[in-house]
């Protein structure tokens, strides 16, 4: 213990960090971890395109398809707790990859993940608006007036959700800046109200099932409702395939999406308390639960609808004029839409779509405090501005979270665009992390073994560390995850990405030449881990 105090010292009177603290504050426990796994991801990839998949992959399983996504990322998700209960510090994976690898694929992995997180922020708000306005369109039919309706239809058009993602922005950016304290109580109330919801919705889905499905549905719509959008979708060509192994190994892009943030916690590592414990056990612990939510829900919402959904979604994309001819609006499809639709009572129906819908808002705050953590790492390691590194009082990193807003602004104005085309992009810039973070464990017990004796996992299997078959696991599957996005990009998207990557790169460049003009060895920086 005393040689590893000498270690230490020397070391850090030798490394120029930003500061000799980080100036964090440790305000995240297990029940955190484990909400935060859950409730990261838990958005639009299941309530909004899980459902969209009928029309987007005609023939594909939506149960499936986030059954085999789960299976897939499982692995890394183990790998990755580990990783983060070994090296507990802010930046999460920038750390670790760094640390390992070196600071300039560190760099690279970092900031193709504040581009995608920050897209990802904007592209919540700006779905929750929308879904949001659904609720009130109810409320208006059950007896609210028609200023509910005029202002529920308002909001699912594209100016007006672009405003509101613009609103939700700004909210959680002020939220933030009080403190990590506050992020930690509203994102636990904003996780219990919607998972409370979805289970009720969960058991309508269920309890209905496809003989009362029609009745229901037409008791909250209008009589003949459910048929009349069935046989206009057949009208306008709409054919109602049958299950393709294809179709749904192509779906895996939306349960993918559907997964982009469960690591969020890992990202604000530094302000875990008891690590081992939490990003073990809870953070592993709430993406297991995850899948299992994610699974029920997209089989349980297809299981009394069955090909009505794939009926609804293809004439609100393709044909949203023969909709409102026959529904009293053209609501936004998705889960807490067709949840309410069963409800039987359009005021118990906007109640279940509103709190179902604060899913897509209880993902915003992870969101935020993980690509500000972030940029405040790449600061803090004076690789990007120092500036980025500045905490106020309360333990918050304040100019990291003032581009961190400004960043999910950008991304509002993205999803405004397209909110299909830019999966791709999401997948390749939030996923993209993790087989450079497989790669990272793979080696660690062999490049920084005085790092790997802090890893929580000590045991072998046939003399290789277990921790480097995880690694050796990820990466592969990492590898493959990050290909498979590719396929998505369009010549103009590849473009894009590649200015926004200069972008970057610009930023580490400059910092890095006022390094040097300094006399500072930012080498002697990647040899040990931050301080907390």
């Amino acid at each position: 213990m005393l040689l590893k105090v000498y270690y230490w010292a020397y070391f850090m009177e030798e490394v120029v960090f930003a500061r000799k603290a980080s100036g964090l504050v440790r305000e995240l426990g297990f029940q955190d971890a484990f909400i935060w796994s859950i409730a990261t991801p838990a958005a639009s990839g299941i309530t909004f395109y899980s459902v969209r998949m009928a029309f987007t992959y005609p023939g594909s399983n939506a149960a499936l398809s986030f059954l085999i996504a789960s299976l897939i990322i499982l692995p890394i998700t183990i790998t990755l707790g580990i990783m983060s209960a070994t090296m507990p510090r802010s930046g999460g994976m920038y750390v670790q990859v760094s640390r390992v690898l070196g600071s300039t694929i560190g760099v690279y992995a970092a900031w193709i993940m504040v581009i995608g997180w920050g897209i990802a922020m904007g592209l919540l708000g700006y779905i929750v608006t929308g879904i949001l306005g659904s609720a009130l369109v109810m409320v208006g039919y059950a007896g609210g007036g028609a200023g509910f309706i005029s202002a529920g239809s308002a909001m699912a058009t594209q100016l007006w959700q672009t405003v509101g993602g613009i609103v939700f922005t700004l909210f959680f950016w002020i939220v933030s800046l009080y403190g990590l304290k506050y992020v930690k109580w509203i994102e636990r109330i904003l996780f219990y109200l919607p998972l409370v919801a979805t289970i009720l919705a969960i058991l309508l889905f269920i309890g209905i099932g496809p003989g009362g499905v029609s009745k229901m549905f037409d008791s909250v719509w209008g009589e003949g409702v459910y048929m009349k959008i069935l046989n206009a979708a057949r009208d306008k060509g709409w054919g109602f395939p049958g299950f393709s192994w294809s179709a749904t190994i192509a779906s895996l892009i939306v349960p993918f999406w559907a997964w982009t943030g469960f690591e969020a916690v890992t990202f604000a590592s530094g302000e875990v308390r008891d690590p081992k414990r939490s990003l073990v056990y809870g953070f592993i612990g709430g993406y297991i639960g995850c899948m299992i939510l994610y699974t029920v829900v997209a089989w349980a919402v297809y299981y009394p609808y069955q090909e009505f959904i794939g009926a609804y979604v293809f004439l609100a994309n393709k044909h949203p004029d023969v909709l409102t001819g026959i529904m009293p609006a053209a609501i936004t499809p998705s889960v807490p839409f067709f949840a309410a639709s069963l409800s039987g009572n359009l005021i118990l129906g906007a109640i279940i779509a509103v709190l179902i819908a604060l899913w897509y808002a209880n993902s915003i705050p992870p969101v935020f405090v993980s690509t500000s953590r972030t940029l405040f790492a790449l600061a803090f390691d004076r690789a990007f501005p120092l500036r980025l590194s500045e905490v106020n009082e309360r333990g918050c990193p304040t100019w990291a979270s003032h581009v961190t807003m400004i960043w999910g602004i950008v991304g509002v104005f993205v999803a405004a665009f397209s909110v299909d085309i830019i999966l791709g992009i999401l997948d390749f810039t939030m996923l993209n992390f993790f087989w450079l973070m497989g790669l990272s464990a793979l080696l660690l017990p062999f490049i920084r073994p005085e790092i790997y004796k802090m890893c929580p996992i000590q045991g072998k299997i046939a003399g290789i560390p277990l921790l480097s078959i995880l690694g050796l696991i990820s990466f592969a599957i990492g590898f493959w995850i990050v290909c498979f996005s590719i396929l998505e990009f369009t010549y103009s998207v590849a473009a894009v990405m590649a200015v926004f990557l200069a972008i970057g790169f610009i930023i580490h460049a400059w910092q890095y030449s006022k390094n040097v003009k300094e006399g500072i060895d930012v080498s002697k920086i990647y040899t040990v881990l931050p301080p907390t």
